[in-house]
């Protein structure tokens, strides 16, 4: 994982997921920690303690919020980050040509996930709200 990652994470004072509490289901696990799904598009987000091939990095906040973690490009970054107006993303969970900028969506602005595609990076599609 790179470096970049440890940012959001000491941010937001997450802990990874204990051995134990691998495999749960998102909303059966505490606040305050971060884990790694490939089924990030599901209503059922079962997550992992540890990465595998083209997970997504999912964070469950103090309070509850869910965010997924995972690489834009810039063009898409700018206006997801304006929240002026709705965007539809590509969020990769690894950087991949041109997505190669972080960011963090909160579940509560995806207005619709599509699957990951495993092919290109495995882009997840997102339809993602505007905040004003």
């Amino acid at each position: 994982m790179s470096p970049e990652r440890e940012q959001p994470r000491a941010k937001w004072n997450l802990r990874a997921l204990k051995a134990e509490e691998s495999g749960s289901p998102l909303a059966s696990l505490p606040e305050g920690v971060y884990g790694f799904t490939t089924s990030a598009a599901t209503t059922e987000v079962a997550v992992f303690d540890k990465p595998v091939f083209r997970s997504f990095e999912v964070h469950k906040l103090q309070g509850g919020e869910i965010l997924y973690l995972g690489y834009m490009n810039e063009a898409d970054l700018k206006v997801f980050e304006s929240g002026a107006e709705p965007v539809s993303v590509d969020l990769y969970p690894d950087p991949h040509e041109p997505a190669t900028h972080l960011a963090g969506v909160p579940e509560s602005r995806i207005t619709r996930k599509r699957p990951p595609l495993r092919d290109q990076g495995s882009p997840m599609k997102l339809q993602i709200a505007a905040t004003r």
